[in-house]
């Protein structure tokens, strides 16, 4: 994806309910000035969809790899925590209805990575696979990590529709595969657990996703964990539809060959 095309001039992440000069609020400054980041409004996100078609042109090249995350989940499930966590370490709890699109560079494996990270403010249009938005994050995304929290059971059940709309929606667009990670957050508040372990277990076998079940306030490794867990996933998912395709190339050939022989006998 081109990442400087989705770069704005203001990469100050603010929150609404966040005064300034709060510890919360320098964290965002400092972490807006270490990670280039983009606040999308709806006149930005035509830049998403120019990156759309981009994204295909180069994320095969050689060793270094691009990818785009979409983090989805409904409020208060700490999806913006677990992202800042894992650009920073660090933690931080106050977060407002905001909407960023973060670059950042890892090794995994030996690889150098860029991912492109977009934390999406969850709404009722995301459980509609013919909504736009979902067809553009869709189209967009490499893929998906989907956020619960352990102590919200309505957040797990959403979590379970929203698979089966990027399911949906990546069928409807005829792509061959959407990798998913389920994450159930906020591992430390057990007191106070709502999801068993099992039944997010279960979610991501029965939907052929990877699961973790972590803490973002307590536990960075655990956070690392996922997103190293889904690039290991997009890229596998790269390798199988580039051998897929090969195949097809190669049936679609010999088809040719034996249909000219056909002719030539005649």
């Amino acid at each position: 994806m081109g990442a400087e095309q989705l770069r704005t001039a203001e990469t100050c992440r603010r929150s609404r309910n966040s005064p300034a000069g709060t510890p919360a609020s320098r964290e965002r400054a400092r972490l807006s000035s270490a990670f280039p980041s983009t606040l999308l409004t709806a006149a930005d996100t035509h830049q998403i969809s120019r990156s759309i078609f981009l994204k295909d042109m180069t994320r095969l090249n050689g060793q270094k790899m691009d990818a785009n995350i979409v983090v989805l989940g409904t409020d208060n499930v700490g999806k913006s925590a677990l992202i800042v966590r894992f650009l920073t370490r660090r933690f931080i709890g106050e977060y407002g209805d905001i909407e960023s699109l973060y670059t950042h560079n890892v090794v995994v494996d030996g690889r150098e990575q860029t991912l492109n990270i977009w934390d999406a403010p969850y709404s009722q249009q995301d459980l509609c696979s013919e909504s736009l938005m979902c067809e553009k994050r869709v189209q967009w995304a490499d893929g998906f990590v989907l956020v619960y929290s352990i102590c919200d059971r309505a957040s797990f059940n959403t979590v379970s529709r929203l698979i089966q709309t990027i399911k949906s929606t990546k069928d409807f667009l005829g792509f061959e595969k959407m990798p998913i990670v389920i994450v159930g957050n906020k591992r430390d508040l057990h007191h106070r657990r709502a999801v068993l372990s099992e039944e997010g277990r279960l979610l991501a076998l029965s939907a052929d996703c990877q699961f973790y079940e972590v803490s973002a306030a307590e536990n960075y490794h655990s956070v690392l964990m996922v997103f190293h867990g889904l690039v290991d996933r997009i890229r596998e998912s790269r390798v199988s539809v580039k051998k897929l395709a090969g195949i097809k190339g190669i049936v679609k050939s010999m088809s040719a060959v034996f249909a000219r022989r056909r002719t030539d006998s005649l």
